[in-house]
């Protein structure tokens, strides 16, 4: 043994506390025989040793089980537990040796016993049914013989050294393995969070020209108008002046009504007063379709904190994916839009937009194919429901269909069908990702082939949310 192993002898007789020393004490052995030893050796011609005869140990001695738990507690607390322990079956008037023993063990569970007992008090079975030892449990039966007990304490000190030399390298590998799987834990965590603002801005990128063009349409719009009231606006300027001087002229008598009147006729303003009104709400319309645009633009781009979660607006957020993709779907088919009064839930409304935004293009590019194909204009119809503790997401397309041979692979990262360069195959692996593991919530689908899919995103009440 490499360190100096503590033995607890429990037992009534003093005279059993004798030879245990006598036995295991190697100091209170030597003095004793040392003459002895060196006499032999020397009638035997050899030289006188000074090596130890025998293992040493730090032994405690105590008569009662009592005693002997309140030391074993105490030892445990002090980081200096008890190696092995032997213990006696008889201890009058205390506790005897089976219920000191159940004691030791619950204080100290790889505590290594030796019962020694002269009487058959109690059976094997009856011990081990009490005890359920396993393999702590040594039975010494009185008189021992003293190689026995150097036996037992050499090698269960041993065994039981070795076990908590075993057990501190299991710690200290469980505490590095802890170590290691949170930071395993942390850079995934990073990783993911690059990736979806990584996905976020490749959706930007790829949405950014037909972003570009729904702004240039209204701008361009607002601008004709304003163009043309800023024609206008000196016509009926003069227009005012002209009908002033009019007027004024029938005040100072320069003027009789009559050439009064014919001259204001000659300014015709019936159609600049048609066209001005109309005119200005059209420029009023275009600048608010820009205002829509831009204000989806601002809400996907957001970027929370990883652990930032809100109550939200569901709707709120599929009014905004519904802008943002809406280059991607006008062309190749015509929207259903019926959202329910549904309540707040708690989650990241950036990332629900993106989610949302890429079943949107998914579906478009699904009709898209389908229009190439026959020349027929889909329907993407999208829903929000109150279903059961959940505010439910419906996006449905009329394409083609998922085929059966792939429907299982399609929320595995990377798995695309698109032509090489026209897909990353990241878009629905995403979107799971962030239902799933960001919003606590469910993300499936149900299709048929020839006439289109549905994904349904579901996501749960929150108490902090769904007030």
């Amino acid at each position: 043994m490499s360190e100096l192993s503590r033995i607890l002898v429990v037992d009534d007789n003093e005279a059993i506390h004798h030879d245990f020393r006598q036995i295991l004490d190697r100091s209170e052995r030597e003095a004793s025989l040392a003459s002895l030893d060196d006499l032999e050796r020397a009638v035997g011609g050899e030289p006188v040793s000074t090596a130890p005869t025998s293992l040493s140990y730090d032994l405690t001695f105590v008569s009662q089980g009592e005693k002997a738990i309140h030391l074993a507690a105490q030892a445990c607390a002090a980081g200096r537990a008890y190696g092995v322990a032997f213990v006696d079956i008889r201890m009058p008037p205390g506790i005897d040796g089976i219920e000191t023993i159940e004691r030791l063990w619950q204080i100290q569970p790889e505590l290594e016993i030796v019962l020694c007992s002269a009487y058959s008090d109690y059976s094997w079975d009856e011990i081990s049914g009490r005890l359920h030892p396993g393999d702590r449990l040594v039975v010494l039966r009185k008189p021992f013989d003293p190689i026995e007990v150097r036996q037992l304490a050499a090698c269960l000190g041993e065994k039981w050294s070795r076990g908590r030399r075993l057990d501190l390298r299991l710690r200290d590998l469980e505490a590095q393995i802890q170590v290691e799987v949170e930071a395993r834990v942390r850079e995934r965590a990073r990783h993911e969070e690059v990736q979806r603002r990584s996905e976020r801005l490749q959706a930007l990128g790829q949405l950014a020209a037909g972003i570009a063009h729904e702004i240039n349409t209204p701008a361009q719009f607002a601008n004709s108008n304003l163009e043309y009231l800023a024609e206008v606006v000196p016509e009926l300027g003069n227009a005012i002046v002209e009908l002033r001087a009019c007027l004024d002229g029938i005040a100072s008598g320069e003027l009789d009504v009559a050439t009064a009147c014919s001259r204001a006729a000659r300014l015709d303003l019936t159609d600049v007063m048609n066209d001005v009104p109309k005119a200005i709400s059209d420029a009023l319309n275009g600048i608010s379709r820009i205002s829509r645009v831009v204000q989806s633009v601002r809400s996907h781009a957001h970027l929370r904190d990883r652990e930032g979660l809100v109550p939200m607006d569901v709707n709120e957020q599929v009014r905004s994916a519904l802008e943002l993709a809406r280059t991607e779907y006008k062309h190749d088919a015509d929207a259903v839009i019926d959202l329910a009064e549904v309540p707040r839930v708690l989650g990241d409304p950036g990332d629900l937009c993106l989610a949302i935004v890429n079943l949107l293009i998914n579906a478009s590019h699904a009709m898209r194919d389908v229009r190439a194909s026959t020349g027929r204009r889909g329907t993407l119809t999208v829903t929000t429901r109150l279903e059961r503790g959940h505010v439910e997401i419906r996006v449905a397309d009329t394409g083609a269909g998922i085929p059966a041979e792939i429907r299982d692979r399609v929320f595995e990262p990377f798995f695309t069908t698109k032509p090489l360069g026209q897909g990353t195959g990241q878009g629905l692996s995403i979107v799971r990702t962030t239902i799933i593991e960001r919003h606590r919530g469910s993300l499936t689908f149900e299709t048929d082939e020839g006439r289109g899919t549905v994904f349904v995103i579901r996501l749960p009440l929150d108490q902090a949310g769904g007030k």
